[in-house]
């Protein structure tokens, strides 16, 4: 990426659109201006390729705001397609594997997929790509995978608890080993999901064994995941639990539930990383929709209406690490530790 001097990209424009169809009935002109030569040969040709397939795991009002936020600055169409990574997984690899990809540009939880990816041609090296100098103050150290793709957002593991029970908001991850809690802790199952295993890894190396097994003393009920999780917290059947993931959190909130997040250092959680298509369709508006979620003002939009933490944000980085920095236990050890049966 060349080490422009970023230009004004409309500086005054908050432009979230949250009602209509989305950001492929916008008029085919942008209200950025002051656009560098290079950036403005990529709007030209990213308007005459057609619109920018974008496949995302974001919630879909993100994915709705962020695609109708690039669409009037640039002009440039985006059909956004939301699945949960896993499907855009499968989807993604079986549309490749045929030598051509529908989607120009993709968003998804960081895995080992985007180095078999990266292995088998599907996708170009983002790092190697020349993007407009929008791009250009973005940290290299979320470049993962050898530069192939690039954390944009990390989704932190957080606190639920029930708003009407629980008196004093907790301040510390300690409130798991309080007594209080005891019969009043609700857990999903550490082995549920790679995050969860992280967590659990991050609290054993943080605060030791003993953490864990003053946690198991207070007969946490485990669930299978986030949602019955935290239905079961807004219904009361619990205090506090684990984990609470804003997206589920603030969705029964809308519908009145009395739960509400508490954000906690030191934390983890997944991490979600954009990748360019080898073969996409149109490799200039991908190229622009990069630097887009790559610059700080785009990428802080996308954090902002996620619950997820940007990259530019100091505090925030801060309190999370990241998993290679954590040393992951054996899930059965972290499993005995819980208590789980």
């Amino acid at each position: 990426m060349k080490k422009l001097t970023l230009l004004a990209l409309a500086c005054a424009t908050s432009l979230l659109a949250a009602c209509g169809g989305g950001g492929t009935d916008t008029a085919n002109t942008g209200t950025a201006t002051n656009l560098d030569a290079e950036t403005q040969a990529l709007v030209t040709e990213a308007k005459n390729a057609g619109p920018v397939t974008f496949y995302s795991m974001l919630d879909e009002s993100t994915l709705r705001a962020l695609s109708e936020d690039f669409t009037k600055r640039y002009g440039v169409r985006v059909e956004p397609v939301r699945l949960v990574t896993a499907d855009l997984i499968q989807r993604y690899s079986a549309e490749a594997s045929t030598g051509k990809s529908a989607a120009d540009i993709m968003l998804l939880t960081d895995s080992g997929f985007f180095a078999d990816a990266l292995a088998k041609d599907w996708i170009t090296p983002i790092a190697q790509q020349d993007l407009p100098p929008a791009a250009d103050t973005f940290p290299e150290e979320y470049l993962t995978h050898d530069g192939s793709a690039a954390v944009v957002s990390l989704i932190p593991s957080e606190m639920v608890i029930n708003s009407d029970e629980t008196s004093d908001t907790p301040s510390d991850w300690d409130a798991y080993a309080d007594p209080q809690f005891k019969g009043k802790l609700m857990l999903t199952k550490p082995d549920s999901s790679p995050a969860n295993i992280a967590f659990w890894s991050l609290m054993k190396q943080q605060f030791g064994d003993g953490f864990l097994e003053q946690i198991a003393a207070n007969q946490p009920q485990f669930m299978s995941s986030a949602v019955p999780l935290t239905q079961g917290i807004a219904a009361g059947e619990a205090q506090v639990g684990f984990p609470g993931v804003a997206a589920i959190v603030n969705n029964l909130t809308k519908q009145g539930a009395p739960v509400q997040l508490v954000s906690l250092a030191p934390t983890t959680g997944p991490e979600a990383a954009l990748a360019l298509s080898e073969n996409s369709p149109n490799p200039a508006g991908a190229k622009l929709l990069a630097s887009y979620l790559m610059s700080e003002e785009g990428n802080t939009l996308l954090n902002d209406d996620s619950d997820g933490i940007s990259p530019y944000d100091p505090e925030g980085t801060k309190r999370f690490t990241r998993v290679e920095n954590i040393n992951l236990a054996d899930s059965a050890q972290i499993n005995a530790l819980l208590g789980v049966n």
